[in-house]
């Protein structure tokens, strides 16, 4: 992949996989210093501001996601016009999400999904837990179990989309798994094959896995 053309690197995962921790780890050589933006991050900043303001608790949480919307939409038009590279953190389990990656792509740019993950919902909503009790924000478990089947669900149907797909395992710290480019796997470890969550929900992406793997042995 030429990273000399301008970049959109998706950064997803279900809630609690790691990502705002570990997003540094998932950038490129000589990437690390680009600044991503996190939709969740943004918001809570946004309610705290709203919070001081004295809006009204049944309209924080709305006022607050429209400010960050506005937010990001600014920014990546900025990134746009500038043809700089973009990080862009953010689920993948509803198609409006989409709409982020359509504007980048319209407008010439390659895109890049990494993806981190963890082999069980339970564990991510542990984390979630842990999370909440060092002062992070609360995601409903219902919530936290839809992203995650959502999100392998829309990967596996729009794989296409993505120049560039690297799959990673967050149980510990990032650890990639496999690198799929231009629809052909470049590399791949034996733990990828192991993952519930690329067996059964990236069934496409696994069976190209497995492939390699077999004929690297």
């Amino acid at each position: 992949m030429d990273y000399s053309r301008p970049t959109l690197f998706v950064i997803s995962g279900p809630n609690g996989a790691g990502k705002s921790t570990h997003i540094q780890m998932m950038l490129p050589a000589g990437f690390e210093d680009i600044l991503s933006f996190d939709r969740d991050n943004t918001r809570v900043h946004f309610e705290k501001i709203l919070e001081v303001r004295g809006v009204e608790k049944n309209e924080i949480f709305r006022e607050a996601t429209k400010m960050m919307e506005d937010s990001l939409l600014a920014e990546m038009k900025n990134a746009i016009r500038l043809k700089n590279h973009f990080v862009l953190e953010t689920p993948l389990s509803h198609p409006d999400y989409w709409r982020y990656i359509d504007s980048f792509q319209n407008s010439g740019y390659q895109v890049q999904l990494n993806y981190l993950c963890l082999d069980k919902v339970s564990d991510c909503v542990a984390r979630v837990g842990q999370r909440v009790m060092e002062g992070g924000h609360y995601v409903e478990p219902n919530t936290i179990r839809g992203v995650y089947e959502k999100n392998l669900v829309h990967i596996n149907e729009y794989k296409t989309t993505f120049k560039v797909i690297e799959l990673y395992d967050g149980m510990t710290f990032p650890t990639l798994l496999a690198r799929i480019e231009d629809g052909m796997v470049v590399f791949a470890v034996n733990d990828a094959i192991k993952k519930k969550w690329i067996i059964s929900g990236l069934p496409a992406l696994a069976k190209g896995i497995s492939a390699f793997m077999k004929n690297v042995r």
